[in-house]
């Protein structure tokens, strides 16, 4: 049994339009032995979208390239973690230094992501361990996706964006805080 942290909208990118999805969300949820499940909701017509060939759980590079799911953590000040979940189930971590510098793949165990795909609805899902976590869930959290369509379209949408073009690693779209975990 797990306990709802979270459940938000992401917003489109203003410039970035999408025909395909009438809207996009996210829930996270604290599984049993502390990590988090976390379901990406996409409404519209998952027909429009164009979705990476299934690999399988590889780490992968470029995922961001076409429909992909991110989850950037706050470290501190300067310092965090993105995570790219792939509806292929390719999966890649990293660790910044600061804003877009210093990066390096950081060593996780690799989520466990599914798919499932309705008339109206794709739901991704990713179970990542705490070991999965680099950090005690306090920080600031932010959620994001690349939505490319059938078209090519690409979509941007995040919990917030900084004003001008979309961009994932700026702190405004660090836009979720939750609750300390207790742990009994």
């Amino acid at each position: 049994m797990s306990s709802i942290l979270a459940q938000c909208p992401l917003l489109c990118h203003p410039d970035t339009p999408c025909g395909a999805l009438a809207a996009l969300g996210v829930q996270i949820s604290l599984t049993e032995d502390h990590g988090w499940d976390v379901a990406f909701v996409a409404v519209g017509d998952p027909g429009g979208l164009r979705l990476p060939a299934p690999t399988g759980p590889v780490r992968t590079d470029g995922l961001w390239r076409t429909t992909c799911f991110e989850i950037f953590l706050a470290l501190d000040e300067d310092a965090y973690a993105e995570y790219n979940l792939s509806p292929s189930c390719a999966w890649a971590a990293y660790h910044f230094d600061h804003y877009r510098t210093g990066m390096r793949p950081l060593e996780i165990p690799a989520p466990q992501i599914s798919i499932a795909i309705g008339h109206e609805r794709l739901i991704q899902t990713a179970r990542l361990a705490e070991d999965a976590l680099p950090w005690d869930r306090t920080g600031e959290i932010g959620i994001s996706a690349v939505i490319e369509e059938a078209s090519g379209a690409v979509s941007y949408w995040a919990l917030a964006h900084p004003p001008g073009k979309p961009d994932f690693h700026h702190r405004d779209c660090f836009a979720l805080m939750l609750p300390p975990v207790e742990r009994g």
